[in-house]
Order: structure tokens, then sequence, then C-alpha cells
């Protein structure tokens, strides 16, 4: 088995994704993902050795991870923190697709096997068991994750993309982790004000549950404008 960091992210509110586009829209822009996401990540890494990433799709859940030789230092955290940035590269695809998706997800650390039929070690248990816990559009690590890059971020604490935030979990609980920011790839303030509105629009159900979620997202958005020392809109955007 690999070592190294894995995540499962899947999209909120598919289930009722129907209403609100075509069927073919949908199969397009998720094929149209993956292609682009396994294309990306052969070109990025085929050169550099040291690194080993994979991604695997079904439906809209997808499964990423990041191994490291082990001579690198402080491998756990490291890896973390690189499959972090792959993962920003999903949210921002799609946030500027035709059928833009809200992503939640949880980083593990630990063993792991990640193929296209299967996805098996510690890691994936533990990803598993916490990937939909998080109440809202919430990329964040586990306990686990979170102490190795917490230890690696000590003295440099800027030295990331990753954002620090309470993120709310299901129990009305919070848990104050690193998180991957869906504007990472935000070129400028004005690309950051599209991809946060059209990631709050997924959020177009009257439920409590998914007023909640959005309310939660919105906040975080903020926490990411600051990050990114961009100013957050004046005006809400709108719902």
């Amino acid at each position: 088995m690999n070592t190294g960091a894995v995540a499962l992210i899947d999209a909120l509110g598919f289930r009722g994704i129907w209403g609100r586009h075509k069927p073919d829209d949908v199969l397009a822009a998720l094929r149209s993902m993956k292609d682009w996401m396994e294309s990306r990540v052969q070109n990025q890494f085929s050169s550099q050795p040291s690194m080993h990433c994979d991604v695997a799709f079904l439906s809209d859940t997808i499964a990423l991870s990041m191994s490291l030789d082990e001579q690198v230092e402080n491998r756990e955290a490291m890896s973390a923190i690189y499959l972090g940035d792959v993962i920003s590269w999903a949210l921002a695809r799609s946030l500027r697709s035709s059928v833009p998706l809200a992503y939640r997800g949880a980083i593990t650390v630990g063993r792991y096997e990640v193929s296209p039929h299967f996805l098996i070690g510690d890691a994936i248990d533990e990803a598993a068991s916490t990937y939909e816990l998080a109440q809202g559009a919430f990329i964040w690590l586990t306990p686990k994750a979170r102490s190795h890059v917490a230890r690696w971020l000590k003295d440099q604490p800027h030295n990331t993309h990753l954002v620090t935030f309470d993120v709310p979990i299901k129990g009305s609980e919070t848990f104050n982790t690193y998180t991957v920011s869906p504007l990472e790839q935000a070129r400028d303030e004005a690309d950051a004000n599209e991809l946060t509105k059209n990631l709050l629009a997924t959020f177009s159900s009257s439920t409590v549950d998914v007023a909640i979620k959005r309310q939660n997202t919105e906040r975080y958005m903020r926490a990411c404008y600051a990050w990114r020392k961009f100013t957050f809109p004046e005006s809400p955007f709108a719902i």
C-alpha cells in the first residue's frame, strides 16, 4: 500500500440536480471534469517521480490521493498540502463550468490504495466515515491530517494555501481545521466574485437544511476572501 494523503469529495445537492439542469448537460460536465482532471494530473506529475497522484471518479464522487517518496521530510503533511492544491483545481474547474457543483469532503492521511475499481486502506476508511459530515461546501482536514500539517506550519503559519476555519459538523458541533479554499485558483477579485456567485447559487432549495448549508458556506467564503486579501462584496450574493 501507499502512504500519504487521501480525499473523498462529493457534490452537495446532486440528487436534485435534474430539476436544475438537463441530464445530458450534467453528464457532459462530469465527463469533461474527469477527462480534464486526469490530463492535468498526468501532465503535472509525470515529470516528478517523487510525487504520485491518483484520481478516480464514481458519479459525483471523486477519490484523490497523493504519496511522496520516503526520503521527503514531513511527507504526511506535505502530501496533504499538495493534495489540497490538486483538489483546488477541481473546485475551480467545476465552478467555471456550465453545471457548477458545490463539493464537500475530507482529507486524511495514512495507508491507502486508489484505483479505478478499488479504494482500500485505513486512510480510505477514515475518509469514507467523515467526508459527508460537513454542513456546507467544505473540504477539510481530519484530526490526524490536521496534526501533521499544524506541526509543519507551526513556525510558518502563512506558508500554505489552506484556510483555517471552524467547520460546522453534523450534530451542531464545529471542528477548527485547515480547509481547501474554492478561491485558491481565483485569478483576481472579480474571478473570486464569479466563483463565489456560482458556488452559492447551487444552494437553490428553500429547505432549512439547504439554507443552513448556504449560510455556513457564505460565512466560510468570507474567510477565504480574507485569506486572499480580497474584499467580500458589500451586497450579499443573490439567493
